[in-house]
């Protein structure tokens, strides 16, 4: 994968040896064979046939040659290079370039691992008895191969109290991330109070009085945690759907008092278009002005509990991540931007381009991966694309 040089991408370098036994190699890449993820227009998933891609790796990179190995402290970070240490991880731009700060005060790379959780199914309940037996004993044995493999950081959706216990008696602690689900959360309770409105639009509670208490509410969960050095930081929210097909799904209630639908109605009115005559641009004009409000309301929450910890956002996905108001909204009230890529084999560099002219704030890509076919599974669940073998999930 090019890494592009950009002041503002948080990189995840994973470096992967050995790579002409599993792929063939050319001069400044390696080949891989894989099938591209798509969805149709009726959102059914398909696979492209197998096509090949070219993916530039260390091993590769011309006239690349390893450096002397750089001391680290215990998160990873450059003794080489110091600055203000204030106990926990911060962001700061050095040289035109934003780096992540450990709570040292030296400036790391964070490579982070999504999902570090027990799985559910009976198969898991026997591997688990008879390979860890406990807890503690997985938490530990899972980190430790993590570690040797150049993670140090648990992503979103990890079982985070593991974490936490395996990092009270760790001389090498592991940072780790909070998915707090404030929206989603906030809209399932609703419904369940309200079930005429089950097939409402997530992004239609974003206006309602109760969403800021409940977020406050929730936000006190975070006081136990708030002085932890270990922690990188919140995500409020995963994949909420800022895209401009979901404006009309805001249009679509019953219940015209409803203070999302009363904001649409009066935006375009106040804009001169109707249902009929708005454009894409127009509606995603106003998912940006909605998105602000979201990212106001759930931030002011999580920093009045933890005044200490990064606000990584709420993970952009699909036409989101492409919409510049929504970037330029929430720019007041995040830390990092926190990006989930699919549907390229590579980052784009006018994505790149482009994430950087529409905010001063650093980003991170928080999500993508790859299925091997030699699993034998379907992979017919999420997003990622497949390649043939799992050396070459290493390599995408």
């Amino acid at each position: 994968m090019p890494l592009k040089s950009n002041p503002l991408l948080l990189v995840l370098l994973v470096a992967i040896s050995n790579l002409g036994c599993f792929a063939q190699k050319k001069t400044d890449s390696v080949i891989v064979k894989s099938k591209a993820w798509h969805k149709d227009d009726k959102k059914l998933v398909y696979y492209s046939d197998w096509k090949e891609y070219s993916a530039t790796t260390v091993s590769t990179l011309a006239g690349f040659k390893p450096g002397e190995k750089q001391e680290t402290d215990k998160y990873g970070g450059l003794f080489s290079l110091k600055r203000n240490a204030t106990g926990f991880f911060k962001t700061e731009q050095i040289n035109n370039r934003w780096w992540v700060m450990d709570p040292f005060g030296h400036p790391t790379i964070i490579s982070a691992v999504n999902s570090i959780r027990l799985g559910k199914s009976a198969k898991n309940d026997e591997a688990f008895i008879n390979k860890f037996g406990s807890v503690q004993s997985w938490v530990a044995s899972t980190i430790d191969s993590l570690r040797s493999f150049g993670f140090n950081t648990a992503g979103s959706w990890s079982d985070t109290s593991a974490i936490i216990g395996y990092n009270k008696t760790s001389p090498l602690p592991f940072a780790y991330t909070t998915q707090l689900n404030l929206l989603s959360g906030y809209a399932s309770v609703a419904k369940k109070e309200n079930k005429e409105r089950k097939q409402q639009s997530v992004l239609s509670f974003i206006l309602d009085d109760a969403f800021a208490a409940y977020c406050d509410l929730q936000g006190q969960k975070l006081e136990s945690t708030s002085n932890d050095p270990n922690l990188l930081g919140h995500f409020s929210d995963n994949e909420l759907p800022f895209t401009h097909t979901e404006f009309d799904e805001m249009l679509n209630v019953e219940d015209k008092s409803n203070k999302c639908y009363v904001a649409v109605i009066d935006w375009m009115k106040e804009k001169g278009i109707d249902e009929k005559t708005i454009t894409r641009e127009s509606k995603e004009e106003f998912l940006g002005w909605l998105a602000g409000k979201y990212y106001e309301t759930v931030s002011k929450a999580i920093k009045k509990h933890d005044p200490n910890h990064l606000f990584i956002g709420s993970r952009l996905h699909s036409s989101a991540k492409n919409n510049k108001n929504i970037f330029k909204a929430a720019e007041p009230f995040v830390d990092i931007f926190s990006i989930n890529y699919y549907g390229e084999w590579e980052p784009q560099s006018d994505h790149i381009a482009n994430w950087a002219s529409w905010t001063s704030k650093p980003f991170f890509i928080t999500e993508f991966y790859t299925k091997a076919e030699e699993t034998g599974m379907n992979n017919l669940s999420g997003a990622g694309w497949i390649v043939k073998t799992q050396a070459e999930r290493g390599i995408h």
